[in-house]
């Protein structure tokens, strides 16, 4: 049976990095206030001081695009999911823009305003952690699969990513669907 892909959205299904730093810069954050990516929102905003609601008046939701050879990945799936700790109103509204159906979302007020986290994902698609693959492009991702013992897979068509030993880097999404069919190790 093939593996079920759990998605990350920003930096790896989306090239989001200018949309999620342009609000940061409206508001007049000093850059060097600026917080990593992938941070959950309300964490970030709090060590740039400002307001999450200040930050999402401002968010584009239009300025993320695919990147390439995304959609067809998605299209060739028939069960995935996104687990992400961007908020809700701004991934529904991405996710809708381009088309794109997961069976399951999660967002950052699903996991209380924390830390993404995949067992509740695991949970509600009624799966178990060696029949899903989690993709995603930061060390965030990485732990957050590591902590409920979910392969992980780096997105390398993200530039900026930043593989470590051990980790399975694929240059380009259609790479993910061979990998969906070999069984885990």
């Amino acid at each position: 049976m093939p593996l079920t892909p759990i998605f990350d959205l920003d930096g790896t299904l989306v090239d989001s990095d200018a949309a999620l730093m342009a609000p940061f810069a409206s508001l007049g954050v000093d850059p060097d206030r600026v917080p990593p990516l992938g941070l959950p929102l309300g964490q970030a905003c709090e060590l740039a001081g400002i307001t999450v609601d200040a930050y999402i008046e401002i968010y584009d939701v239009s300025a993320s695009l695919a990147f390439a050879g995304v959609d067809e990945l998605l299209s060739g799936l028939d069960r995935w999911a996104v687990c992400s700790n961007k908020t809700r109103t701004s991934g529904d509204a991405e996710l809708a823009r381009l088309g794109w159906t997961p069976e399951l979302t999660m967002f950052s007020e699903d996991f209380g305003g924390g830390p993404k986290r995949l067992e509740p994902v695991l949970e509600a698609l009624g799966l178990g952690p060696e029949e899903v693959v989690f993709t995603g492009d930061t060390a965030h991702d990485r732990r957050c699969a590591a902590q409920a013992g979910v392969a992980f897979v780096l997105a390398g068509w993200n530039a900026r990513v930043e593989p470590e030993p051990g980790d399975i880097v694929l240059a380009h999404p259609k790479e993910l669907l061979e990998l969906l069919e070999r069984p885990r190790p």
